[in-house]
Parts: structure tokens; sequence; C-alpha cells
């Protein structure tokens, strides 16, 4: 059984967030249902009325969706938004949707709750769209999850990876990305079999996402005799130089990282480049894309392990990744294809196959039954196949294993997140009906 103490809380240090920092699904601190969330309208109804087609015309679907398109998160919003731009374009070029042109307006809740709050409020009483889809964040859709869901609203494919927003099933809520607890999990268990019986040093943003990282690590080690140490901090601490310094005075033989990027860049340059300390690196996926090679540098991150649930932007001669490419090179508006468009170009194929699916007799109610009827269907950047029910979901249950890896023969050096190892399935849906 893994041992746990719980090292000192680090002090609170109230610094300014950096322009650089960008926070995929595991940002921010507790924003939810406080001051700027918007208030029920009507009744909770979690499944929406009868024959609802709100947003749907007989040439358009419009959805809606909130990301952070300036302030310090910008470069990952626009990244997800250049991605969905891009794929709706293909689709309504090879003729839609039953005839109907997607068409999605983006409000800029530059990665805060009472923005969110605000857009989402436009975006479902004035602009009457059909669904949000793809709300990225654990503070900012924390803020407006709730209102949709009383509101009846479909709550698509979500940008954050909370358990409890799926667990239990709401009607009109899909998450997309991994749950945090599952993802936690695999990573424990990579720890538990690659260094058995080695001190582990857990670095936890002080919020629920760093609380189910936790959790789900504590898992995967838990049959082991892995030793594990904490240390904490808040989000609004950049600087984990103290964290690191005490884990290695405790003698810590593996670090495990749950933050955000400009935290866990932190924690790794403190440790490799600081302290010239060759401590192996665990990172949460929420950190297993390009940027964070940059931030941290590649002498310093290069050999860290994470997990990711879908290709990667690397794999050219995957189809779906080349496909992503020539979708990006005619659609794209210049922008170059990476893990952040395709993620937002997946959000769009996944839901322009559940529309697909609903018939041509659109409606709201049809849209969520076909959600929960999809299975046995793989996304063309998928490692497996999205099997959903009633009772799950989740559309990505599966990961694989990366590793920071740098070419240097190339000018400049390449940074990617490699994959390898086998697959790790928890999947809730095994079969299909």
């Amino acid at each position: 059984m893994a041992r746990i103490r719980i090292g000192r809380w680090a002090w609170l240090l109230v610094v300014a967030l950096l322009a650089t920092m960008l926070v995929f699904s595991a940002c921010g601190g507790e924003e939810e249902e406080k001051e700027g969330t918007p208030q029920a309208t009507k009744a909770a109804a979690e499944t929406p009325s009868a024959g609802d087609t709100t947003g749907v015309t007989d040439t358009q679907i419009l959805l809606g969706s909130h990301l952070p398109l300036s302030g310090f998160a910008a470069t990952w919003g626009v990244g997800l938004k250049a991605g969905m731009d891009a794929q709706i374009a293909y689709v309504n070029d090879n003729g839609g949707v039953y005839g109907r042109k997607l068409k999605l307006i983006v409000e800029d809740d530059q990665y805060t709750g009472p923005l969110a709050s605000e857009g989402v409020r436009k975006l479902v009483e004035q602009d009457k769209v059909f669904a949000i889809v793809g709300g990225l964040g654990t503070a900012a859709h924390g803020a407006v999850y709730k209102y949709l869901e009383t509101n009846g609203i479909p709550d698509m494919l979500m940008l954050a990876g909370l358990s409890r927003w799926t667990d239990p099933v709401v009607k009109t809520r899909f998450g997309y990305l991994v749950a945090y607890s599952d993802e936690g999990r695999v990573l424990g268990e990579y720890i538990a079999k690659n260094f058995p019986g080695k001190k582990v040093g857990f670095i936890q943003q002080n919020d629920e996402f760093g609380e189910e990282g936790y959790t789900g690590l504590l898992e995967g080690v838990k049959d082991s005799n892995n030793e594990v140490v904490v240390e904490t901090f808040e989000t609004t601490e950049n600087d984990l130089a103290a964290q690191v310094s005490r884990l290695k005075n405790q003698n810590v033989e593996v670090m495990a990282i749950y933050g955000e990027p400009i935290q866990a860049t932190s924690a790794i340059k403190n440790a490799h480049e600081t302290l010239g300390w060759d401590v192996p690196v665990v990172i949460t996926g929420v950190d297993a894309v390009e940027v964070v090679g940059a931030l941290a540098g590649y002498d310093n991150i290069e050999g860290a392990v994470s997990v990711v649930y879908a290709h990667q932007a690397y794999e050219k001669d995957n189809p779906g990744v080349a496909q992503h490419y020539e979708i990006m090179a005619k659609y794209g508006a210049g922008k170059t294809p990476d893990n952040l468009t395709m993620v937002g170009a997946s959000i769009i194929e996944i839901m322009t196959k559940i529309l697909q699916d609903a018939g041509p007799d659109l409606t709201r109610e049809k849209m969520l039954d076909a959600a929960e009827a999809l299975c046995g269907w793989t996304p063309s950047t998928g490692v497996a196949t999205i099997n959903l029910s009633p009772t799950d979901h989740r559309p990505n249950e599966v990961e694989s294993y990366v590793r920071a890896t740098v070419d240097r023969s190339t000018d400049p050096p390449t940074f990617t997140w490699q994959l390898f190892g086998d697959f790790v399935s928890f999947e809730s849906t095994p079969e299909c009906p």
C-alpha cells in the first residue's frame, strides 16, 4: 500500500498571471455559481421540450462556444477556434448537415467566470443558439454549466475534465476530455511499473483539478510500495521553486505535477536547471502540448512523460492528421496546424456526426438522443472508438503515454510528445448495443 505524507503548504504568493500562460482544461480557481453567474430564466428542465428547434432553420444550425480569445490564455483559445472554424468550413463546403450550414459564434471569456457567464447568457438568450459546444476550462465553464443544465440547453463536448460533471450523468451535458481522476490513475500506474519502490513527490494545484489528479494517482500506486509526499500551490502562484526544493530535500526520486503549464514548467525548470536535480518527471496531459516544451526549455523537459487521448500533430503520415493539415491549409486562414487546432477540429467533427445521426428533422431532444446512441465510431484523429450511452457521457476513455522528445538534427530543434507503449482503456461502455 502506498504511504502518504502531506508536506507543508506553500504561502500564497499573489502575482500577475504571466502573459504567456496557456491554460487548457484545468485552469483557474473556484468561480462556480458566484457573482456573475447567470440565473435560470425558466423552470429546471434537464431535457429540452419536445420539438425544440431553437437555433435551427432550413439552411442553418447555430452553435455557440466560449473561449479565451484575448488576455493571458488567448493563444489557447485562438488555436482551438481556428481548428473549429476550419472544420466547419470544410463541413459546409461538403454539403453541411442535411443541407444546413453550421455556424459558430464564439464569445471571448478571457478565461474568467464572469465573462463566460455574460457570453453564454448572450448566446442562449439573444443569439438563440442550438447548443453550446467545447466550453473551455474548469473555472470558466464552471460558472455556466448549471445555468445551461437548468435551462435544458445542450452542453456538448466540454473542454474540462472534472468527473462530477458527467458522474452522475445529466441528459444535456457531455464531456470531451478524459476525467482527471482516470488520467491520474493511468499516470500512477506508469510510476508503479517503471519506478517501483521509489519515493514520489506530487506537486498539486490546490483545487478540484489537482485533488482529482492526486486521488487518481494514489489509486494507480495503491498496490505498490511507492511512498507519496505532497506539495501544494495556489493558482495565483507561478514560481514553484520552494515546493521543488522541499521535495528534493525529502529525497524524492520521481516528481509528478498536476498544474497548469506555467506552474508545471516552473517546477521542471527549477528542478533540472536551477537545482541541477536529474529527477524523472511525470505531468498531467493538460500540459502535453507543444508550447510547454518551449516554456520549460527543451533540455529541461526532455524525457518527461505524460498522456494523450488522440493522435498527435507530428504524425503526418496518419490519414486523419494528414487530412487535418489539408483542411487547415485550405480553411485555416494561415494558422499552422498543431494539437490545439486538432482538438478544435475534432470537437466539430464529433458534433457533426451527432447532428447527422439525429436526422433531418433536427431538434435538441433528437440530437441528445443521437449523442447517447453514438457507439463504435472513431474520429479521424482518434485512437479508439467513441462509445456513449445514456449512462456514459464521456467520449474519450482511452489514453496513450507520450514522452517529451527533442530532435536536434533539425535547425531549430523540433519538440514533440512522442507516443509510446500500449494504449490504456477505461471504457465504461465496452460494447455497443
